[in-house]
């Protein structure tokens, strides 16, 4: 009789253990897809042309990024490290003062809350193209991810 007890209780408590393994987490807005740039939460300077923001299957250089200054548009080629398989690289913002630029990169989760997401280290390449009608003189990027928020590059011309 005591032997029934404890195994739905065990039973209980394995169904308990494994739904917050499977769920939960804060709920997440829903992101337009399809698009190749990312806009979601940038600011725009007004001499901005236009900016591409690409996902990369590659990512030779964990944690960092090579920024071409000359190119046009400038380009910017990077790695940031995400915590999970739910986490995705997004440009979080692009800045000017003057002929500075900073251009920050961040590693977000993004899942439905019954998505059950891989528990390792991720590399997410990227690539943003950044075209201004006045072309800047120094670009600096910052990578928001696993690693904490940090200078990954920093190019002048």
């Amino acid at each position: 009789m005591h032997r029934r007890r404890v195994l739905s209780g065990a039973a209980a408590a394995a169904a308990l253990a494994a739904a917050g393994c499977a769920g939960g987490g804060d709920p997440r807005t829903a992101t337009d897809g399809g698009e190749p740039t990312d806009r979601t939460g940038t600011e725009t300077p007004a001499d901005l042309s236009a900016v591409t923001f690409t996902p990369r299957e590659s990512c030779s250089d964990p944690g960092g990024a090579t920024v071409s200054l000359d190119a046009d548009p400038v380009s910017v080629v990077g790695c940031v490290i995400g915590k999970n398989g739910c986490t995705r690289p997004r440009l979080a913002s692009v800045e000017r003062d003057a002929g500075d630029v900073t251009v920050v990169v961040a590693a977000v989760e993004e899942r439905d809350d019954d998505e059950a997401c891989t528990e390792a280290l991720v590399n997410l390449g990227y690539e943003a193209e950044i075209d201004y009608a006045d072309p800047p003189t120094s670009v600096t990027v910052v990578h928001d991810d696993v690693d904490g928020r940090r200078t990954v590059a920093d190019v002048t011309r």
